[in-house]
């Protein structure tokens, strides 16, 4: 996959007789160009050309994918746009692509790699497979998160007292 490909979004089952699909978008405020990518079964990118979005319903519809079976094809699958075409953010922002497998250190002593992101409660944790093999979760607020730079893949830290013997 070309590196410069981010999955901004999802495409699920199809919908009603002309083509349709479901889809989400992960990127607050971004809307979709005229073409996107999905990985092929080679795992390499595909070009697809929007003919459709209905944002208020959730559904998409392809050129030369007009009917539910040609859909299907395409169904579940991740949509990608190149990098460049992400919204950018404020300062202190991060897209999740850009922190996950950054190396996290803690008094300039590498500790860990970010995993994931678990950001299903109001707060984001940062999921932490620590050099211990132990994995530990860490909010993700300025308290904890002291330096995040995304050009050298780095991540400073000061977690709570006890958070090592977690």
């Amino acid at each position: 996959m070309k590196k410069d490909l981010i999955a901004i979004g999802k495409i699920h089952g199809t919908h009603g007789v002309k083509g349709n699909l479901k889809f989400e978008i992960f990127v607050k405020n971004f809307y979709l160009p005229e073409e996107i990518y999905i990985k092929n079964e080679e795992n390499q990118p595909q070009p697809l050309n929007i003919e459709t979005v209905d944002r208020r319903k959730g559904l998409i519809k392809f050129k030369n994918y007009d009917t539910p079976e040609k859909a299907k094809e395409i169904s579940h699958r991740l949509i990608y746009v190149p990098e460049e075409l992400l919204p950018k953010l404020g300062e202190d922002e991060f897209y999740e692509f850009q922190l996950i497998g950054m190396d996290v250190y803690y008094n300039d002593k590498l500790i860990g790699k970010v995993e994931k992101i678990d950001d299903r409660l109001s707060q984001a944790y940062l999921i932490i497979k620590c050099t211990d093999e132990k994995t530990r979760h860490l909010p993700f607020i300025n308290e904890f998160v002291k330096d995040v730079n995304v050009e050298e893949n780095k991540m400073q830290i000061t977690p709570p007292e006890g958070w090592f013997s977690l």
